[in-house]
């Protein structure tokens, strides 16, 4: 099939999901991930799976549109490795829901954060607690026939390829959404960042630099032919996901993301071709 150039509801943050959709489907993207957006919000979508999987469904076919990943992305309520314990088990049940939604959506996987480091926990106790979550987690998306993915970022207790890779090596059956921004942040060479590829399922995509989490394609240094030439040898075939985002966090806010986006869809659209 080869890989497939998509894009991301995060890149359309004031928009509902239809909205979104359409207008990927006007730049010519036709699967799209999905996460936290207007009208997707965790707890509810958790607490209404089969009518909302519906709900995805229907808009898949009236726009012409495949749903790909689903992202329920990291808020003070939702994040894997909470050190609160009611909050800990009420993120384990809202991720579970997410699989059921995503396979009942039909959907390939599930995306989630892997956790960061907060006061009061040790690094290890930080990551430990993310491990156990994820082990739980990934045993419901086994029966549930999706996949579960971490994407490393900055922040996280996966910050870096090496805890990344231990992390999968001590949660048998957890992939990787790789996205090569969070690691040029650090300013990490390609080939410290490339031993993570096998393990990639699914991929983001957009420009960055060293402490810049996000940059103009003529500011960039991330090498996307290298990257997509990689990818083609070792015979992946999955989804590369356009995600210009506008966001505060980082200073991801800074930039005209319409553009942005068209440029890195015309880049890709070559490589991939």
């Amino acid at each position: 099939m080869g890989i497939e150039l998509g894009g991301h509801l995060f890149s359309t943050p004031h928009c509902t999901v239809e909205e979104s959709a359409r207008i990927w489907h006007a730049l010519g993207v036709r699967v799209m991930d999905i996460g936290n957006g207007r009208d997707l919000d965790p707890d509810y979508v958790a607490q209404n799976v089969d009518a909302e999987a519906e709900r995805i469904r229907a808009i898949g076919e009236a726009v012409g549109m495949r749903f790909h990943d689903a992202f329920p992305q990291a808020t003070d309520k939702h994040i894997t490795n909470t050190p609160d314990p009611a909050e800990y088990e009420h993120q384990r049940e809202v991720d579970a829901a997410w699989i059921e939604f995503a396979a009942k959506a039909g959907m390939d996987g599930v995306t989630l954060s892997p956790g960061i480091y907060w006061p009061g926990l040790t690094v290890e106790e930080a990551y430990a607690r993310s491990r156990e979550q994820l082990r739980a987690l990934v045993d419901v998306a086994a029966r549930h026939d999706v996949n579960l993915r971490i994407e490393p970022h900055v922040d996280s207790v996966t910050w870096s390829p090496e805890l990344a890779l231990r992390m999968l090596d001590e949660v048998p059956g957890l992939s990787f959404t790789l996205d090569h921004s969070h690691f040029v942040f650090h300013g990490m060479p390609y080939e410290q960042i490339a031993v993570m590829h096998p393990h990639g399922t699914h991929w983001h995509v957009r420009q960055a630099s060293l402490s810049k989490l996000q940059a103009r394609m003529d500011e960039g240094t991330i090498d996307f032919a290298r990257i997509v030439a990689d990818l083609k040898r070792d015979g992946y075939d999955g989804v590369m996901a356009l995600e210009v985002v506008t966001t505060p966090w980082l200073d991801l806010n800074q930039m005209d993301v319409l553009t942005e986006t068209i440029l890195l869809r015309d880049q890709m659209r070559g490589l991939l071709a």
